[in-house]
């Protein structure tokens, strides 16, 4: 019988945390350390959680039923069509979600509700509800507030999810109130109640999210005051006391632990780049280096560089920890394919090749009804020695440890840890409870999970191609979309001043939402009709690259990339994916100059915008390095990294110099470092394809470039020694 949900109340014991010698305290507490690996310790009179979403957003949509005073919700992406009750039978149905915080502030007049959503980026356009805050209707509303953060780090987001009701209970994890996120811990094939608000099906979808009340409560509500003041300038009222946590809590939901503490760290960056809180990333070091017995992890990415390093360290050890690492089998979306599974792909690699013990599985789950559809795992979780857990918002990326806004909660309390893996694993094993617990706690973790491998449900190998030639030559460009530290910092000026939006942010909104929706109507017709992948993209690619007239649709997607702040040296290296070296090398460096002339236009006319926008540092240094119209000194300007190549034809053209200096200077400088990518580039291809590697003409062509940039350097270090 398969067993998908922890009945309430049932309790687990690890005997290896107990051999241990752990019986009486609560080991890992003294992990915890404000300032450093969390922001606060808080006690929580209540701590449980909600695996997947037909339990989470039942419990959301019963404690907001009980609100007296305020709903409060944090969230990436935020749905006012969603509908949180699926089951007609239900008496909360239909529950979508602005009519039911509509509907209870009509009911209460002590009630108030704000909602913050991320105002996401224009990549995101075709997955989101457009207009959000036209959806939600709230403009004159004294009581329902809706509200669009754009107070972040230039290519950074705000990934919390959170929902506090009365400052008494908080919910906190991975799941938004939004579409593609509710599923049943059965993960059903065909599951009617699977759709988005358009009607369209999706796939399996696992999540957790953590439940507490108490003062942990109260301080994730004081983290959501600090979001709204940083969006809004206001912060949110005093409640004064605040209400029952006890009376809110969800039927339905056990309770693992009473009165433990739960460390709360984040992920934070200033709007100007600085201000950088990291709490997530070191807490995640510091609990790998904890582990004793075992590691478990789920995550909907695994991309950090400085956690698989610590883990492959403790892999290297030989008596190091078991490591279990549950990964979706593949990732959700054009966008995640194309870039993270690449970044992903690197860090399994490195890990089997450090697992010299065997004590590491990179997983997936599957189920047999399911045939050839994977289930989306989404969830961030981690599970130490059965002693310590963690639930939270942050994935294992690079822009979870260093850029995007996170929130992470932990507990080292060994009932609560062991309950949550067991939970875990009976549903991805579908085995009962009883029978996981019983061979986790004699048998170890990987034992455990092996030990169901032959059941209808069950977790795999994780199945990849590190070696694949797309991996291998993308692996830079892939690293744009998981940047770990924001485009642009902040050294001096005034860097209290507010992000603008006018008319360059209009051109540029404009400009990538026509590019997007042109790639999609090309894809929805001419794709293979197998759904996106990398490899079938790059392939159409090629195949348009042949047409004579291809290497001109270079210049607009030069344009569009600088809009977005797209890494020159990215783009020019998907040229010398998709062309001959030398029609490659000469359609980069004609985009890179449409490109220069495009910001630089954009910088002379919207001068007061920009400025406005850009940190007073790196416009005055800019300003001050080409206040010469000479095209050897712009030429220098060009090899000194002061900021991404946007932003320097932006402030270049707000400072008046000539255009034509500019290309000049540019077209010195850049010339040899675009021969020496597209050249080398596809000497790499070839390599990788096994052709034969050696060319009279391009290795003279990359000797030369080579030669060139050399002296580029020299007389760059004689110019700034004189």
């Amino acid at each position: 019988m398969e067993t998908l949900g922890r009945p309430a109340g049932m309790h687990y014991s690890s005997a290896m945390t107990k051999e241990a010698g752990t019986d009486n305290e609560q080991p890992g507490s003294s992990l915890f350390r404000e300032g450093d690996n969390c922001w606060k310790v808080s006690q929580a009179d209540r701590f449980g959680w909600c695996v997947d979403g037909e339990d989470y957003f039942g419990a959301v949509r019963a404690s907001m039923g009980k609100a007296r005073r305020e709903i409060l919700i944090v969230g990436w992406d935020i749905d006012s069509r969603f509908e949180l009750i699926r089951d007609e039978d239900d008496p909360n149905y239909p529950s979508e979600l602005c009519d039911v915080l509509q509907q209870l502030a009509d009911a209460n007049e002590d009630l108030c509700v704000r909602v913050l959503s991320w105002d996401f980026a224009v990549v995101y356009m075709l997955e989101r509800e457009l207009l959000p805050a036209r959806a939600f209707g709230w403009r004159k509303s004294k009581r329902l507030h809706f509200q669009l953060d754009n107070q972040h780090a230039t290519g950074a987001s705000h990934h919390q999810k959170i929902v506090v009701i009365d400052g008494a209970l908080a919910f906190s994890g991975g799941l938004d109130l939004t579409k593609c996120r509710w599923d049943t811990r059965a993960h059903s094939a065909g599951d009617p109640r699977r759709h988005d608000p358009n009607g369209a099906e999706y796939g399996p979808f696992h999540d957790v999210q953590a439940v507490v009340t108490g003062t942990a409560a109260a301080d994730l509500r004081e983290l959501v005051s600090i979001r709204w003041e940083n969006a809004t300038g206001d912060p949110l009222p005093d409640l004064g006391d605040v209400g029952d946590g006890d009376a809110l809590w969800p039927e339905g939901v056990p309770v693992s632990a009473r009165g433990v503490d739960v460390a709360i760290a984040r992920t934070w960056t200033g709007a100007d780049g600085n201000e950088g809180i990291y709490e997530v990333e070191q807490l995640y070091l510091d609990m790998i280096a904890a582990a004793e017995h075992s590691i478990y992890i789920e995550n909907q990415y695994f991309t950090s560089v400085s956690v698989s390093e610590a883990l492959a360290g403790r892999l290297r050890e030989e008596n190091g920890p078991e490591i279990v690492i549950v990964l979706p089998g593949e990732t959700s979306g054009w966008l995640e394919q194309a870039t993270m599974d690449i970044l992903r792909n690197r860090a399994v690699a490195r890990l089997r090749e450090a697992d010299h013990f065997g004590r590491l599985r990179v997983v997936s789950p599957v189920s047999d009804e399911l045939v050839d559809t994977t289930i989306t795992v989404h969830s961030k979780v981690m599970v130490v020695d059965n002693r310590i857990a963690r639930i939270g918002s942050a994935n294992l990326s690079r822009r979870s440890m260093g850029l995007d806004s996170e929130c992470d909660l932990v507990v080292a309390d060994e009932q609560a840890a062991t309950d949550l893996c067991v939970d875990l694993l009976s549903e991805h094993l579908g085995a009962e409870c009883d029978a996981v617990a019983d061979r986790l706690s004699h048998d170890g973790l990987i034992a455990a999970i092996e030990g169901f491998a032959d059941g209808k449900r069950s977790l795999v190998p994780l199945e990849i191609s590190a070696n694949d030639i797309e991996q291998a030559l993308l692996e830079p460009i892939a690293k744009i979309a998981d940047l770990e530290k924001p485009i642009i910092r902040a050294s001096g000026g005034d860097e209290d001043a507010p992000a603008a939006r006018g008319p360059v942010a209009g051109w540029l909104f404009l400009g990538v939402v026509g590019l997007a929706i042109a790639f999609w109507v090309y894809w929805a017709v001419h794709g293979s009709g197998e759904g996106f992948s990398f490899g079938a993209l790059l392939g159409t690619l090629r195949g348009l690259a042949d047409h004579p007239l291809a290497p001109f649709a270079v210049l607009p997607a030069f344009i569009m990339g600088s809009l977005v702040i797209a890494p020159v040296t990215g783009m020019i290296a998907l040229c010398a994916l998709l062309f001959d070296p030398w029609i490659a090398s000469a359609a980069a460096l004609a985009g890179t100059l449409t490109a220069t002339a495009v910001n630089h236009w954009l910088g002379s006319h919207f001068h007061s915008t920009l400025m406005r926008r850009v940190p007073d540092s790196i416009t005055d240094k800019i300003s001050s390095l080409a206040s010469s119209s000479d095209v050897w000194t712009l030429a220098g300007l060009r090899l000194i990294p002061i900021a991404p190549f946007t932003l320097v034809n932006l402030v270049v053209g707000a400072s008046g110099i000539q255009l034509r200096d500019f290309i000049v200077g540019t077209l010195i400088a850049m010339t040899p470092g675009i021969v020496l990518i597209c050249l080398s580039i596809d000497r790499a291809r070839a390599a990788l394809a096994g052709e034969p590697v050696f060319d009279p003409w391009i290795v003279a062509g990359i000797a030369g470039a080579g030669l060139a940039m050399i002296g580029q350097r020299v007389w760059k270090n004689k110019q700034q020694q004189g």
